[in-house]
């Protein structure tokens, strides 16, 4: 019990960090629903989301890297209650808005709650062959809760996954099992570049779990290097950590305002290599650990990173009906 306490003091993140890179990436996807004409490399926040999806479902689980067991039902269990009863309350309450205002969104709307509860609405997205990028008007308000059903089915898979994980930790050579990570992350880069036909939608390489898979994989794999080679975890001098974290914003708020989702270089390598420099942010963030304190603005970005998944949820609908209402 002492070890585990110990691992869960030294792996868990320092959350005020996170919840500032959180609040990045949810003003980003907010201003690409938004105004996508200024920010039309806004989607992006979803990648960054992705990465720390993945850093965190490792970071949580190192406590059990040294045990013979997994608390798989518990896993389940806190990742229910915490993501269905909001979801519930936001698909509902805008159901009952779309009925009370007769719109013709409700139409085959129970296929869609279903794929949406169930936890593979990006695949249904795809068999519509609906389009991420298309102009929001007469969009489906629950279009963006294809990121939710990604997060479900890695949730879903993730006690598999730290199982091999610690099998292959467990053998000579334990530090470099963190490369595990990497083998289904190239295969996913692999299946986007394949998948993908450039001058088409790419909603397709976009939407699936598999194509998109390589961004969570990368995150695991941050958390793995991070655990096993604790010189990853030196900070830089002080002095240092502004400017650093300035031109890493920098670069963040370019792509944003300059990356457009039709672009071919995303889904041809450029959404991996974005993915690698927003592992590197992550990493970065971890390591400082006044960064949060000091940086302008920073407490406030972390409030909107805190209730992220609320604003995530509520932000799109009330955009989509909003403009319904005012066609």
């Amino acid at each position: 019990m002492t070890q585990t306490n110990e691992l869960t003091r030294q792996h868990l993140p320092k959350k005020k960090g996170l919840d500032m890179l959180k609040g990045i990436a949810i003003s980003g996807i907010f201003l690409y629903h938004l105004i996508p004409s200024v920010f039309p490399g806004g989607f992006l926040g979803v990648p960054l989301f992705f990465v720390l999806s993945g850093y965190l479902m490792y970071t949580t689980s190192v406590p059990y890297l040294e045990t013979n067991s997994f608390p798989a039902l518990d896993y389940y269990k806190k990742r229910i209650s915490r993501l269905i009863p909001p979801l519930f309350l936001m698909v509902m309450l805008t159901c009952c808005v779309m009925t009370l205002t007769h719109s013709r969104q409700m139409i085959g709307i129970r296929e869609q709650i279903l794929s949406i509860f169930l936890g593979y609405n990006n695949w249904w997205q795809i068999a519509q062959d609906a389009s991420y990028f298309s102009r929001l008007t007469g969009a489906s308000p629950f279009t963006h809760l294809w990121f939710l059903g990604v997060e479900m089915q890695f949730y879903l898979i993730w006690p598999l996954l730290f199982y091999l994980y610690k099998k292959s930790f467990r053998l000579p050579g334990r530090k470099r099992a963190c490369f595990f990570f990497l083998i289904p992350a190239f295969l996913s880069l692999a299946a986007m570049i394949c998948l993908y036909h450039p001058g088409s939608d790419p909603s397709r390489v976009y939407y699936g779990t598999d194509t998109m898979g390589f961004t969570l994989f990368l995150g695991m794999f941050l958390g793995a290097l991070r655990h096993n080679y604790p010189v990853l975890c030196t900070p830089v001098s002080r002095k240092r950590q502004l400017p650093v974290f300035s031109g890493m914003f920098g670069i963040t708020l370019l792509l944003f305002l300059l990356v457009k989702g039709s672009n071919s270089f995303l889904y041809l390598g450029g959404m991996f290599v974005i993915s690698v420099f927003f592992a590197v942010m992550i990493l970065f963030t971890e390591n400082q650990r006044t960064l949060a304190q000091e940086l302008p603005l920073a407490s406030q970005t972390a409030l909107l990173g805190k209730y992220s998944y609320n604003i995530y949820l509520w932000h799109y609908p009330v955009i989509v009906l909003l403009l319904t209402a005012f066609h």
